[in-house]
This record gives C-alpha cells, sequence and structure tokens, in this order.
C-alpha cells in the first residue's frame, strides 16, 4: 500500500493509457462491424473483442478509483497534521513553556512571556511555519518526550528551557531539538540582567534561528522602534491577562480587563495593552457580560485609535483593535487590519481566525474559509480551538454547508461548551439539514451558556455584526425558536 501511495501518480498514467487504446480498438470494432460487405479479419474474433472491452472496463476503473480516492476527502475536516513541513515546505518549529526554576510561582509570568515573544518574534518569518502559543503551551508542567511533541505538533523541532530569576538577573537555558531523532541541534545559557529582558529574548530567537539554517534572520526581526513598553511591571501584567484570557468567562474577562488597566495605570503610552484591552470590551459586550455595552464599545474604539497611533505596525495591536472593530459593526476596517497583521506576522493563529471570521461578517464568505482552516493547522492544540472552530462555523453556515459547520461545530464544543455562539451555530446547522429537535435542544444549551441568551438578544447581536444582519443564520432558525427563549428571564418575568 506504501508502494501504491508513492506510486499513484504513475498509476494514473497507466491506467489511462490502457483504457485510451481499449477503448479506441473497441470503437475500431464496432465500426467494422458495421461494414457489412467486408469480412471481418481474425483479430476482430469475439473472443479478442471481450478482451478488448474488459481492458477498457478495468482501465477506466483504475483511473476513477486512483482520482476518486484521493480526491472525496474534505480537507477542512482532516486535523492529522502529519507535519505542516511537509504541507508547507518550511521548518516547522514549537516553543514550549519555559521552566520557571525559580521557587517563585510569581514568576511564572516571566517564563510564559519570554516564551511568548519568542513565539511572536519567530513568526514574523515567513520562511518558518511555528506553531501558536495556545498549542505549544499545554504541554506547560509536564513531563514530556520531545518525539512525542513532534508528532502531536506535527512539528521538525521544539526549544525547550527554563528561567531562573536570581535578584535582578536571569538565567535563561534554552535549546533547539531534532523531534525526529532526539537530537539537540542547538543549545545557549544566558545570564542577564532582569532590563535586558527584550534583547535577551532577540537573542535567543536570532540563535534558534540561525540553528535552522536562517543566517539572515537577525536583520529581518529587528525590534527598533517595536520594543512594547520600558515598564517590566506594566509588561508582566500584560502577560497575566493574556493568561486569564485562556478561559473566556464573565470573571476571567473581567480580570483580564483589570490587569490592562494596570498595565496602562503604569505605562499610559503601551499600545499592546490599550489594542488588548479594546478587544477584551468589545467581546464582554458582545457576549453580554457587559453591564453598558454601548459605553464599553465606544471605549473600544478610542483606545484602538490611540493604539494605532503608536503601534501601526505592531501585528498584536492590528489584530486586537481589528478584531474588536470587526465584531461590533466596523466590518472592513477590521478586516483592513487583520490583513495588516497577518502580513506583518504570517504565523499568528488567532489574527487568521479572526480575518476568517470577520470575511465572514463582511459577506465574503468563501475567502474567509482558507484562514480559518490555516489557524487550526497552526494551533492543532489550542484551548482557543473552540473559539477558532465557532469562527471556522459562520462562512460554512453562510455558505448553506451545514454539514460541515455541524461538524466544525462538534470539534468547538469537546474543546469549550460554555459559549452561547457556539450552540447559536450548532442549531442553525442541525435547522439547515432539517433536524428540527435538535437545533431546539442546541438552543436550550445556548441559554445553560449564558442566561440572557434570547431570540431578542440574538437579532441584537447578528444585527451588529453582520453585513446582512445575520439573515442566513437565523432562516431556519426563527420560525422553530421556542416560545421560552424569544427574551431573557428577567423580561419573560415582567
Amino acid at each position: 500500500m506504501e508502494w501504491l501511495a508513492n506510486n499513484e501518480s504513475s498509476l494514473s498514467a497507466i491506467a489511462a493509457i490502457i483504457a485510451i487504446i481499449a477503448g479506441l480498438a473497441v470503437v475500431f470494432r464496432l465500426v467494422w462491424v458495421r461494414m457489412v460487405d467486408r469480412p471481418r479479419p481474425a483479430f476482430l474474433s469475439d473472443r479478442r473483442n471481450i478482451a478488448l472491452i474488459c481492458s477498457a472496463a478495468f482501465g477506466l476503473l483504475l483511473l476513477g478509483v486512483l482520482t476518486l480516492g484521493n480526491g472525496d476527502s474534505d480537507p477542512s475536516l482532516d486535523r492529522s497534521l502529519d507535519g505542516p513541513a511537509e504541507s508547507t515546505g518550511k521548518p516547522s518549529v514549537a516553543v514550549l513553556a519555559l521552566n520557571n526554576i525559580s521557587g517563585d510561582p510569581e514568576q511564572e509570568y516571566l517564563a510564559d512571556g519570554i516564551a511568548e515573544d519568542v513565539i511572536t518574534l519567530l513568526s514574523r518569518n515567513p520562511r518558518f511555519f511555528v506553531i501558536a502559543r495556545n498549542s505549544s503551551f499545554t504541554y506547560k508542567g509536564k513531563a514530556v518526550d520531545i518525539r512525542q511533541v513532534g508528532e502531536e505538533l506535527g512539528v521538525r523541532y521544539v526549544v525547550e528551557g527554563s528561567v531562573r530569576k536570581i535578584g535582578e538577573r536571569l538565567r535563561v537555558t534554552v535549546q533547539l531539538i531534532d523531534t525526529g531523532n532526539g537530537q539537540h541541534l542547538w543549545a545557549e545559557q544566558y545570564d542577564r540582567p532582569f532590563v535586558e529582558i527584550f534583547a535577551l529574548q532577540d537573542e535567543i530567537t536570532n540563535g534558534v534561528a540561525v540553528a535552522l539554517g536562517d543566517e539572515i534572520f537577525s536583520a529581518e526581526i529587528s525590534r527598533a522602534n517595536s520594543t512594547p513598553t520600558d515598564n517590566l511591571d506594566a509588561w508582566g501584567l500584560v502577560m497575566r491577562a493574556n493568561q486569564a484570557l485562556i478561559t473566556w468567562t464573565d470573571a476571567s474577562s473581567m480580570n483580564a480587563v483589570t490587569l490592562f488597566r494596570g498595565a496602562l495605570a503604569l505605562d499610559p503610552d503601551y499600545a499592546v495593552a490599550k489594542a488588548e484591552l479594546a478587544r477584551t470590551l468589545c467581546w464582554r459586550a458582545l457576549n453580554r457580560f457587559s453591564d453598558n455595552p454601548d459605553q464599553d464599545i465606544a471605549e473600544c474604539y478610542e483606545l484602538g485609535k490611540q493604539a494605532l497611533q503608536t503601534g501601526s505596525n505592531d501585528p498584536v495591536v492590528l489584530f486586537a483593535v481589528g478584531a474588536g472593530y470587526s465584531a461590533t459593526g466596523r466590518r472592513e476596517e477590521g478586516v483592513r487590519l487583520l490583513e495588516k497583521s497577518v502580513a506583518r506576522q504570517p504565523n499568528f493563529a488567532l489574527a487568521l481566525g479572526a480575518l476568517g471570521f470577520a470575511l465572514a461578517f463582511d459577506g465574503r464568505s468563501e475567502l474567509s474559509i482558507p484562514h480559518g482552516e490555516q489557524a487550526l493547522l497552526l494551533s492543532p492544540q489550542s484551548p482557543f480551538n473552540w473559539l477558532l472552530e465557532t469562527w471556522r462555523s459562520m462562512p460554512l453556515l453562510e455558505l448553506g454547508r451545514n454539514k460541515l459547520a455541524e461538524q466544525a461545530l462538534e470539534n468547538a464544543l469537546k474543546s469549550y461548551d460554555g459559549w452561547w455562539w457556539t450552540w447559536l451555530n450548532m442549531a442553525a446547522a442541525r435547522a439547515g439539514q432539517g433536524d428540527i429537535e435538535g437545533a431546539r435542544r442546541a438552543l436550550y444549551n445556548g441559554r445553560k451558556a449564558e442566561p440572557t441568551f434570547s431570540l431578542e438578544q440574538v437579532k441584537e447581536t447578528l444585527g451588529l455584526t453582520f453585513k446582512n444582519k445575520g439573515k442566513n443564520v437565523l432562516v431556519n432558525l426563527e420560525p422553530i425558536w421556542p416560545e421560552d427563549l424569544l427574551a431573557t428571564d428577567d423580561e419573560n418575568n415582567n
């Protein structure tokens, strides 16, 4: 079977030749037998005619099997990831969370922040395929076999190491490992003053890149004019806020808001903090976590404007502002910012996923699907898969591909079942296939996930986000919507 897979194209050509030659011979025979005044030569005997017909049929059958066997699987459902390097032609790298060996749990953010920034810098080099932080960090705190990590993430190389803070100095050890044979390709130990942390991240990234054969990398990722802040305490608060957002709940998102505001209190010009706070406020408003959605959205727009004034080339700023804008009605501007973010950092999984949903909101669903697929390829084990898969389902629903949308949403619910929008899309996908009872069950699960979930709330949200006001999502749902879910419980009681 392995030989067959490796020689499939050659076999297809042979099958085609057999079918053509045998087919021509059959046609010649049929023409000849109609020439009744001429004797039939021996090579057109009945036995040979049957053999020719069988040869033609065999050739056509073999050609069909080889052709259809390779094409009837939907690439959007394939999560096997037998190595992104093979599919992209690029060196594939995963940076694991660095071990905090300081003995101080408060320094955990420091180890994560260094690794996260190394991922960001490596991702800006289009020569590499870099697994997103949310997947590579799933191994945090675990004793792992590097070869197993390589297999599960589909990468050829893994970066691992440790961080220890002693007083005002850092000791960081890093090593680059080939997952195929476990060989250490490069290793380094750094002893630096804590205040030089950003320069240290550059050194680590450059060392990994050079070890992978990219000698000109340092010129491409220079931090000139891109250092996020000189205030390390503010930087630490942003790192902690990002950790809080890994779980999307009212409490965790409010905790992130508090941390982002704390960072801005220390550094009022911190563009990344402004942008991430803007995104969080917009998404809290959309998820009905906010007490005053209009006020939070207005603050989101103002913070986004300020962040772009100083961080217009930072992919994180562009992503966060673009994602906030896209979800709250400023679709075209959001798409433009997200496209710019992806151009600056091609391996930014969340930006790719956000660009996919922004295009769907703007009525360009066919264009959005590849971005969602690439995001999942870059982040195969992300705790944010519930978000990426729900985003991916939106253009599929818009295009009427309800079965594929349902499968994407089943993947999302395996990761997290507490987001009402996932259940709304699941209801739409089932209703589009005629599964009315299944659609209603999904709607009731939406109410379990969010007490304010109702048809009235959904119409308001979809009307704000979608260019078509969400009519494709609701076309099959509104006629079957349960009466007790038309409004929120408070409104029903009044």
